[in-house]
């Protein structure tokens, strides 16, 4: 009785691992999103945000190999916008479905490097220079040499 039971606890394990795996919304390497209200999305049972729909795709990118992303019917503007940037930024194509086709969604263009972090200078703010590079601030001081030390280090 109890390997019997057992067994029928193994094979419901079995029989939900398929069926999750079944339900799975990847189709032809395209990840599925379905597109929720105040700028949510759902996929594979999950509703999520913009950020984490970001993680969620680069996952399922490196794990499943998917090589884009469709968005179901009934997104907006700023849905169909963020879905395609998620995907430039992934390397992912990007459609949204219409009826039984796919229409690609243009992406946008991003920048190739991020823009450039401008120094920190100790709290006091420095004018530019007039040729362009960047003026020391006006307490700076001038850096001194080290005192001369004898063999002991002293």
């Amino acid at each position: 009785m109890n390997k019997m039971m057992a067994w029928l606890a193994a094979l419901a394990l079995v029989l939900a691992g398929g069926l999750a795996q079944a339900r799975s919304d990847i189709r032809d390497g395209n990840a599925l999103i379905k597109p929720e209200k105040n700028a949510r999305y759902s996929i594979d049972g999950f509703t999520m945000g913009k950020a984490e729909l970001y993680g969620y795709i680069g996952d399922l990118r490196d794990s499943q190999h998917i090589t884009g992303i469709v968005l179901k019917k009934g997104g907006d503007d700023e849905q169909r916008h963020i879905i395609a940037t998620i995907a430039k930024a992934l390397g992912l194509k990007s459609f949204e479905q219409d009826g039984r086709e796919l229409k690609e969604l243009p992406q946008p263009d991003l920048p190739a490097t991020p823009p450039p972090v401008e120094p920190a200078t100790d709290g006091a703010t420095a004018a530019p220079a007039s040729d362009g590079a960047a003026a020391a601030p006006a307490s700076a001081q001038p850096v001194s040499e080290p005192a001369p030390q004898d063999e002991t280090g002293h």
